[in-house]
């Protein structure tokens, strides 16, 4: 990877009373930029981010990837400001600023009007003068770096269907961002570092286990699935990372951080989930596993006398239109909570709130594990996943959360 930062030296700073990020929906700038400080630059720029992304209609699992750009490009500016004593929060909009003008050249207009009024909020001075400066050069080397990463490649085409093969959700006629597992990884070797093995056999009976608990737990019909893991299949099928980066911020505001720390958290955690992605999204479109959805209905085609077949079964949740192994959600989810929980050092614990829009609740998580059963077991709720493609995604997700922590993001 190419070295975007001219010293190693990370100086951490921590202020206190932040005001709380406020939840945005698409489209809309409620978020208020016009007077920073500490690390609420950074949380302003990142919900900035967010709403960049839901306006462009920016697909489930390609957004990690843009959200990577914006923070990379942010840590390293305020670590360079910091070193020169330079404006941090200046150089924090003027590099997330420059990254999203990039990439999303149709909502310029209100981008430009996001910074003239973060701007506006930093002193006119040569220390703001100065981390302009710098937010603008390293957000402009993250954008060149990043040029030719395999970004929006042409689609792959689908696979002869068959017993245990994916079928598009319909009216899909392809798979969703299906060139994602081809883009440059920012810390792995390659996309295929964490490749796991493939789904069990159809004929296995580790086949059959999985595919009778979710035929009978993940129906929208269930009888057996309870009110609260009902809820809790609702509760993770809000749109991911409008849900965990609002989680991120309130983190933050909460505890107090600082703006340079506030700026690698963001940074770890976000590459994090863009590498787990990538990789998952290569063993996916890999192995090509059917849904659910598709499965349980022709049951009596796998070749297993124990999967009945259920030709009018449903699952409770919309199904989406990727292949089925590994579990994206386990994949980028595990990755960024140990990456996160590791940067505030709290070990297994976490101690962190996420919320709902669609079920309007909040669910704690005292510990990074809690945090991973809920999420596993509610895909499975669902009826979109098996169990089997749950632990996969999440042993991908420990695997590339080591190796972003291990290799310091690549960040320098």
């Amino acid at each position: 990877m190419k070295r975007l930062v001219m010293c190693t030296a990370v100086v951490l700073t921590l202020t206190t009373g932040l005001s709380p990020a406020i939840a945005m929906p698409a489209g809309s700038r409620s978020v208020s930029v016009t007077s920073t400080s500490g690390a609420e630059a950074v949380v302003a720029w990142n919900e900035i981010a967010m709403t960049t992304l839901l306006t462009a209609a920016i697909p489930t699992a390609e957004q990690p990837l843009y959200l990577a750009y914006t923070h990379r490009a942010v840590f390293l500016a305020a670590r360079e400001a910091a070193r020169r004593h330079a404006s941090l929060d200046a150089a924090v909009i003027a590099a997330a600023h420059t990254v999203l003008v990039d990439h999303f050249a149709s909502q310029q207009a209100v981008l430009d009007a996001d910074y003239d009024a973060a701007i506006a909020g930093v002193p006119a001075d040569l220390s703001r003068h100065i981390g302009v400066t710098i937010g603008r050069r390293y957000g402009t080397a993250v954008v060149r770096e990043r040029a030719d990463d395999g970004r929006n490649g042409p689609p792959l085409p689908n696979p002869a269907p068959g017993p245990g093969v994916w079928i598009p959700t319909p009216p899909n006629t392809a798979g969703a961002s299906s060139w994602l597992g081809s883009v440059r990884p920012f810390v792995l070797s390659s996309a295929a570092q964490f490749r796991p093995a493939g789904p069990p056999s159809l004929t296995s009976a580790q086949w059959a286990k999985a595919y009778n608990e979710t035929r009978l737990y993940g129906s929208a019909t269930s009888s057996v699935r309870t009110p609260e893991q009902t809820e809790a299949a609702r509760f993770w099928s809000d749109p991911p990372y409008a849900q965990n980066q609002r989680a991120l911020r309130a983190l933050i505001a909460g505890r107090g951080v600082g703006t340079l720390q506030a700026a690698r958290i963001f940074a770890f955690v976000d590459t994090a989930a863009a590498d787990a992605l990538i990789a998952c999204w290569d063993t996916k479109y890999h192995y090509w596993f059917w849904r659910p959805f598709s499965a349980i209905p022709a049951g009596d085609t796998d070749g297993n006398p124990a999967t009945p077949a259920d030709s009018s079964w449903q699952p409770l949740l919309g199904t989406p239109n990727h292949p089925e192994y590994a579990s994206a959600h386990g994949c980028a989810t595990a990755a960024m909570f140990i990456v996160l929980a590791k940067l505030l050092s709290t070990g297994p614990a976490l101690d962190i709130d996420l919320d709902s829009v669609t079920t309007g609740t909040t669910h704690h998580f005292a510990t990074v594990a809690d945090l991973l059963d809920e999420v596993g077991n509610a895909r499975v709720w669902g009826g979109i996943h098996w169990r089997f493609s749950v632990v996969a995604g999440v042993r991908i997700g420990r695997s590339v959360a080591g190796e972003v922590l291990r290799h310091g993001a690549n960040l320098g």
